[in-house]
């Protein structure tokens, strides 16, 4: 059985909620980009604009196909990343000296980071991010049922919860509960 890496440094204490919500508002607008930017191409190949995002719009199955890579370029931007290049840091996350480790503070796994930012951010708690929007398209694109109000609503609510959640004792959002995971600042060097 593999040790699991603890986390090396000073003694780790968590994060505020307010370096919390910065490193979110970088990662909400880099990852933003990230995930427009296979969307922006095919938009240019076939509307000869970026500025059109919706994949709704796009011609069959150029859509799918769009969406399906801003997916996939979310998921490098936030669950790559921070698994296998920057241990548990984000982009913005590492600019404002935050790391995400399991609650026993080892290392988060590809794994947990796939549970935490996939699937607990992205999907559960989709109603402020980029890809969370792209899949719903997605989702609409393949099954032909109305999913993108109704999913983005959904993602709201969750998201306000989430956030709530985190003002309690701990700051355990539910992507953070959901993966056995915490935020944690990491001492100036």
């Amino acid at each position: 059985m593999k040790k699991k890496k603890k986390h090396t440094g000073s003694p780790a204490e968590d994060a505020s909620m307010s370096r919390r919500f910065f490193a979110y508002l970088i990662d909400w607008y880099l990852g933003g980009l990230m995930t427009a930017f296979p969307i922006a191409l095919f938009s240019m190949k076939q509307f000869d604009t970026v500025q059109n995002q919706n994949i709704l719009t796009f011609a069959p199955p150029t859509g799918v196909i769009a969406g399906v890579l801003g997916v996939l370029f979310a998921l490098v931007y936030y669950v790559v990343i921070p698994a296998a290049c920057w241990k548990g840091q984000t982009p913005g996350k590492r600019m404002l000296r935050l790391k995400i480790v399991q609650q026993d503070e080892t290392e988060a796994s590809l794994g947990t980071m796939l549970m935490r930012q996939g699937l607990g951010i992205i999907v559960l708690e989709g109603g402020l991010v980029t890809a969370s929007a792209v899949w719903h398209q997605v989702a609409e694109l393949l099954t032909g049922v109305s999913l993108v109000k109704p999913l983005m609503y959904a993602g709201m609510v969750v998201s306000v919860l989430s956030a709530l959640l985190a003002l309690t004792q701990g700051h355990l959002a539910i992507h953070d509960r959901l993966a056995g995971t915490k935020v944690i600042q990491l001492a100036a060097k």
